[in-house]
């Protein structure tokens, strides 16, 4: 069987490792890494994504699928908007176009973040009504036309980088004691179950936009709490209201034909890839 050419762009980041050390685990697929400035890991091209005549050089190597992990993200996208613009919107749909010319699939990870979080449970079609460059950056950013997908979904997950600044990596952080957001809904997912819905994505031939949750939303307490019993945390989380915000997503379209697990469920496969893992030792 000839081997799936996947290249992955943002590929030390949180997302981007995981989906490239997922796929790279299996045979019946080819991965090529993308990143730069990069210590963490020994890219296959070391690229700045902002020099576009590069990335096209890139891509027209020839991939069976793109995927794109990459966004500037809250505080950095809102002190640096033009490139908040440049990565989080214009790159998105350059890759998309490229994908016709260069005949690949295209699949970009978005955020349940293009929501307020003022309503919760919101839908595909929700109207996106976040605030601020992040949230209205990724949300231009959605590609959901021609054969191209979009994710659309939240992560936690662990990171290659010291300095990381996702939920996961703090809280495994923290000592002794720490607040959990009893007020502030989640519906996201693992980085591992991300991957492993891109390979459904892809098996299933999947455009356009799908929500990747399991339709259960948890509140960030609950859900610290969940992390701490299953990795055997030494921590005690206190409850405090925080900033009221309810970002939960539903799945009602089910086309990815995958099932996301529960929290705990998830939390333990998360346990046996960090387990099972060097790049965290």
């Amino acid at each position: 069987m000839e081997q799936i050419k996947i290249l992955v762009l943002g590929a030390a980041g949180m997302a981007g490792h995981v989906i490239a050390r997922y796929f790279g685990s299996k045979e019946n697929y080819k991965v090529f890494t993308l990143a730069r400035n990069c210590n963490s890991i020994k890219p296959d091209f070391e690229v700045d994504l902002k020099d576009f005549e590069a990335l096209t050089k890139v891509l027209e190597k020839g991939f069976d699928v793109v995927i794109n992990g990459v966004g500037l993200l809250n505080q950095y996208a809102e002190n640096n908007p033009d490139e908040a613009i440049l990565i989080n919107s214009y790159l998105p749909h350059f890759l998309a176009k490229k994908s016709t010319a260069l005949n690949y699939k295209f699949i970009h990870i978005s955020t349940d973040c293009v929501f307020s979080g003022a309503k919760g449970k919101y839908t595909e079609d929700s109207f996106k009504d976040g605030v601020g460059f992040y949230a209205q950056t990724k949300a231009l950013g959605e590609v959901t036309y021609g054969d191209n997908l979009t994710i659309r979904t939240s992560i936690i997950g662990p990171e290659l980088k010291n300095n990381g600044i996702g939920l996961f990596d703090w809280f495994m952080k923290q000592k002794g004691e720490t607040n959990g957001y009893s007020k502030s809904i989640w519906s996201g997912v693992t980085t591992p179950i991300l991957a492993e819905a891109i390979e459904a994505a892809i098996i299933n031939k999947v455009t356009g936009l799908v929500h990747l949750s399991n339709n259960d939303g948890i509140t960030k307490y609950d859900l610290l709490k969940v992390i701490s019993i299953v990795f055997e945390k030494d921590i005690v989380v206190h409850k405090v209201d925080g900033v009221a915000a309810d970002k939960s997503i539903l799945d009602t379209q089910s086309k990815l034909n995958y099932q996301v697990p529960s929290y705990p469920d998830m939390i333990v496969h998360l346990k046996n890839w960090i387990t099972n893992s060097e790049d965290y030792s």
